[in-house]
């Protein structure tokens, strides 16, 4: 068999074979518009074997947050940070929904801890510079902020739709 048939093959043979997969899809779909009682159907509809795969977490995770149930966000988010500390999203999920649901003191303690094992990513500095000009020490949220333009391109831009930021939107703007 030529490479080329190998390679359909393997697409028609492998799309999304599962339930749980095609569960999550679904949820999403029905997440992005806004129909959150047909993505909690959805998700419902996977076998309780696999609903503790990182995946079907993570997409019951997005119902959450997009639900606004921060309680069961922040507790879901706190497992996922457990067993995969290593994918920053979780933490910064994780200290969204706390922010939400406790403090935002709390939610800068969990990122203060996400940048000791992340210390280059750009979204987790990004957040605790929104932390710090919330609790309006601006000198603090302008050197986190300037470390997290340095990270991560587009992050500038970024910043200029952060509605916690918009103290600092004209020294924003001023930066090359």
């Amino acid at each position: 068999m030529n490479k080329r048939a190998l390679l359909f093959r393997a697409r028609v043979s492998n799309p999304l074979n599962t339930n749980w997969q095609r569960r999550v899809l679904v949820s999403s779909g029905y997440i992005e518009l806004g129909m959150l009682d047909d993505a909690t159907l959805a998700l419902d509809e996977i076998a309780p074997a696999d609903q503790t795969r990182i995946e079907v977490l993570g997409a019951r995770l997005a119902l959450y947050m997009a639900a606004r149930k921060w309680r069961l966000a922040a507790a879901l988010a706190s497992h996922l940070v457990k067993v995969m500390p290593g994918n920053p999203s979780w933490w910064t999920q994780l200290a969204y929904a706390v922010r939400r649901s406790e403090t935002i003191e709390k939610a800068e303690a969990i990122l203060l801890e996400a940048r000791v094992i992340h210390p280059r990513n750009a979204i987790i500095m990004l957040n605790l510079a929104s932390y710090a000009s919330v609790t309006g020490r601006t000198a603090e949220a302008k050197i986190r902020l300037r470390h997290a333009i340095d990270l991560g391109e587009g992050v500038r831009r970024l910043a200029l739709d952060v509605e916690d930021l918009r103290p600092l939107w004209d020294w924003i703007g001023g930066l090359e």
